[in-house]
């Protein structure tokens, strides 16, 4: 049996059937939402859906998100809607799948990780403990459990190791074939994430100002979303924007703008090959420091390595 993920997943289809196949109502609810393209709406922008294989049969699943229906709250990540088949039950095997999730929130840096639940008696053979009572999106009440990890010691180290590895293979499967120029005029290729993160455009984007808002949406995709254009180096308002990444007090705000400039006067094929040639150069700290300060001048320092 293997763990894999279903956005990133090769045969998306195949396991949604598979998920819709479960008899339990709020599995049914993950299935439409799936089919939706809503899921990452409702939970927020970096919500995964871990599922335990034996070949192609689906033997167990959850999510892995920021939020769940507990709504709102500071409180993060969540698991949620953890389903394992009735042939397979018996055997912990949503265990697996609880130390994934646990694993990619320990390297995320996360104090603690939540589940909501009406049950008792379930999550505590995994080490989850009763925190509170919490009402949930319903108005209903929901018994929240949560498990520590910051606490130093074996176990956090074999979560680390494990969560590196999937992390990694998360981030490369995510990234296949996708378009690396972001919304806003980064390049997602050269960004200090880039080991962390699948990119903006991808399945598994955790930009670090995009999960400053709610449910991890950016505000440049989502102004871009909702002008139906490819980025804001299409948009005829860019050179006077002042929204989501572009607000005056943000220390990146010029360098991000000469770069979408760029883009929109020479394409992103040049864009690409001009960052490669700047990263020769300067690491992306750096490179962001000399763009930044003048859009018009960042964008005369961009033509110079062509």
């Amino acid at each position: 049996m293997t763990i894999i993920e279903y956005f990133t997943a090769e045969n998306k289809e195949h396991w949604l059937s598979e998920i819709e196949k479960c008899d339990w109502g709020a599995g049914q609810y993950l299935h439409y939402l799936l089919r939706e393209h809503k899921l990452q709406t409702m939970v927020g922008e970096t919500a995964l859906v871990p599922m335990l294989v034996d070949g192609d049969k689906l033997v167990s699943f959850c999510t892995f998100a920021p939020l769940d229906d507990i709504q709102p709250t500071d409180l993060s990540p969540w698991i949620g809607f953890v389903y394992t088949f009735p042939e397979y039950r018996g055997h912990r095997y949503a265990g697996l799948l609880f130390d994934y999730a646990e694993s990619i929130a320990t390297i995320m840096e996360k104090e603690y990780i939540y589940i909501s639940t009406g049950h008792t008696g379930v999550y505590e053979k995994y080490g989850y403990e009763f925190y509170k009572m919490l009402k949930d999106i319903e108005g209903g009440d929901s018994r929240v459990y949560r498990k520590a990890l910051a606490e130093e010691g074996e176990d956090k180290e074999r979560r680390l190791e494990k969560g590196a590895k999937w992390k990694a293979e998360l981030v490369a499967a995510a990234r296949k074939g996708v378009d690396m120029t972001a919304y806003c005029g980064f390049s997602c290729n050269h960004c200090f994430l880039g080991e962390w993160c699948g990119g903006c455009r991808s399945s598994f984007s955790c930009c670090s100002y995009g999960t400053l808002h709610d449910k991890g949406k950016c505000p440049n995709i989502a102004c871009c979303e909702e002008k139906e254009i490819d980025g804001c180096y299409e948009c005829s308002e860019l050179d006077g924007c002042t929204k989501g990444f572009y607000q005056p007090d943000n220390d990146g705000a010029n360098a991000c703008k000469a770069q979408a400039m760029f883009i929109r006067k020479y394409g992103k094929e040049k864009f690409m090959r001009v960052h490669d040639k700047l990263h020769e150069v300067y690491d992306f700290k750096k490179t962001q420091e000399i763009l930044g300060e003048d859009a018009l001048e960042g964008l005369k320092i961009l033509e110079e390595y062509m």
